[in-house]
């Protein structure tokens, strides 16, 4: 499994219902793709408080085929490079996704946090020190949680998708959710 994201930075007077409408318009289109977990339509705005306005969809995929179909295909990436130019894509290496008791369809913010692995020490030493207690630890708002990590920088990512809204604050980036796409067993 592998974790992506982009993100699509937006001038701090660029009117968010252009994205808003974006994707109440063409967000389903993901809905049920071959390969995909979920992908969650992410932003931030500086009018509810976050430091930018910024488009950055974040998915989890089951297998790389669907990865690359969705990279090169239509629909797909394509759109994003149409309308925003060709952002680069974080990637990421699934060490585990737990899922909770909410649904995709509830999913009201997404909190992402990053933090560079221990330098000199096996990943295999730490990474499950690491995410066992975060993937365990649901609640009554979480939808999923997904644990990764960047091989090329050695950088774990923590990632909860919840019903609620988002908490602001701390290291984490929050997001608010706008639609999930759910994949074909979701």
């Amino acid at each position: 499994m592998y974790a992506m994201q982009y993100a699509v930075p937006l001038p701090a007077d660029y009117d968010m219902r252009i994205i808003r409408d974006r994707v109440a318009r063409s967000g389903h289109l993901l809905d049920r793709f071959d390969g995909l977990d979920f992908k969650a339509y992410l932003i931030r705005e500086k009018a509810n408080g976050a430091e930018v306005n910024e488009y950055a969809p974040f998915y989890v995929w089951n297998d790389i085929d669907g990865m690359r179909a969705f990279c090169w295909g239509e629909p797909g990436y394509s759109a994003i490079v149409r309308d925003f130019g060709r952002r680069p894509i974080q990637d990421w290496t699934i060490v585990g996704v737990t899922t909770g008791p909410g649904r995709l369809d509830q999913a009201r913010s997404m909190r992402i946090a990053t933090r560079p692995l221990p330098a000199g020490v096996a990943p295999a030493q730490v990474i499950e020190n690491l995410t066992s207690d975060f993937l365990a630890s649901t609640g009554p708002s979480t939808v999923r949680r997904v644990a990764a990590v960047d091989v090329t920088t050695w950088t774990l990512l923590l990632a909860e998708l919840s019903t609620d809204l988002s908490k602001s604050g701390g290291e984490a980036t929050d997001y608010e959710v706008l639609h999930v796409s759910p994949g074909p067993q979701s």
